[in-house]
């Protein structure tokens, strides 16, 4: 078994092969491709916490395995990230574990890649700024992800904490050089009124902004939440926008942010127009107009980490990275 630490992974992986990577990915579940059993989530004593064991099989790249993922929102007083996660691989042939890796960059990594593929094709073509709420280690790679396929120009972040934004800025002024102006708000509003993609990345389990602030054209990626009793944006956003989602079963039973209006009978499960993987398939269209706001939920798939996993992993065989016990 080969054991790869998170920077045996950093080595063997950029964006913008995950980006690609997903939209491979989603091909194959548009056509039905994959194997994808339902996740476990146990949730702690403390309602805040959770356990998440998340099993896929890709046929095509012999690609099977296991995510087991932590949410554990306190861990940022704790000087720990939010999210820690590992990925096991199987031997297709004989079942055996052949590879454990450190999967929090995959993680955010591949969730930034899904969100990248979703807003290449609905937001408007001439995008240059994102606002994105929550400034953890997913923020990071939000930022990278989008500005792969949008030419961003200026990034305004919103945190509950001022500390966390200014990390964020520190972190990425070397990764993006001088392609963006970084803008740490002060309130909520600022990071909507003027932006054309928002990116919500919070572990709030309430609404992060008012939709009414919503400039027409926008496009929101809403990543944090994978609750059915919590949500990221409000009935104003949902009512006002276009809808798309990576999984309409998962999101249906995870997605608090449309199970929400959709038990307060404000939208019906037919508003959805479209899953990810159809839209990469071009199977339905996506944004119709400039004008038109679309709204993007994901949840994830375990299919998304074994992809990535397995694009690691012959890359850390070729290199002799890790350790092999």
């Amino acid at each position: 078994m080969r054991i790869l630490k998170i920077e045996d992974v950093q080595k063997c992986i950029t964006m913008k092969e995950v980006i690609q990577l997903m939209r491979c990915v989603f091909e194959a579940v548009g056509k039905g491709e994959v194997v994808l059993p339902d996740r476990t989530v146990i949730e702690m004593a403390n309602g805040k916490d959770a356990v998440l064991f998340m099993p896929g099989y890709i046929p095509d790249i012999q690609g099977i395995g296991t995510k087991i993922v932590t949410v554990f929102p306190e861990n940022l007083s704790r000087g720990i990230p939010t999210i820690n996660a590992q990925v096991l691989l199987n031997d297709p042939e004989t079942g055996k574990i052949i590879c454990m890796m450190e999967g929090g960059l995959i993680t955010a990594m591949r969730t930034a890649a899904v969100a990248a593929v979703a807003t290449d094709i609905l937001a408007v073509p001439k995008a240059k700024t994102l606002g994105i709420f929550g400034a953890g280690v997913q923020a990071k790679s939000q930022v990278e992800a989008i500005c792969e396929i949008r030419s961003i120009e200026k990034v305004i972040i919103f945190d509950l904490k001022e500390s966390m934004s200014k990390k964020l800025v520190e972190d990425l002024v070397p990764l993006l050089g001088d392609r963006c102006i970084f803008q740490i708000a002060k309130e909520a509003k600022e990071a909507v009124v003027n932006s054309d993609i928002i990116v919500t990345v919070t572990t709030s389990n309430n609404p992060v902004f008012n939709g009414a602030w919503l400039k027409n054209g926008a496009h929101i990626n809403a990543i944090g939440s994978f609750k059915p009793h919590v949500r990221e944006v409000d009935d104003t956003t949902i009512q006002k926008a276009t809808l798309f989602v990576d999984s309409r079963e998962l999101s249906l039973v995870e997605g608090g942010d449309l199970i929400i209006p959709l038990k307060n009978g404000l939208i019906k499960k037919e508003d959805i127009q479209a899953e990810l993987g159809e839209l990469v398939l071009k199977q339905k269209h996506g944004r119709s107009n400039l004008e038109e706001i679309t709204f993007f939920k994901s949840v994830g798939m375990a299919v998304q980490d074994i992809a990535v996993a397995r694009h690691i992993l012959a890359k850390a065989e070729k290199g002799d990275l890790g350790t092999v016990l």
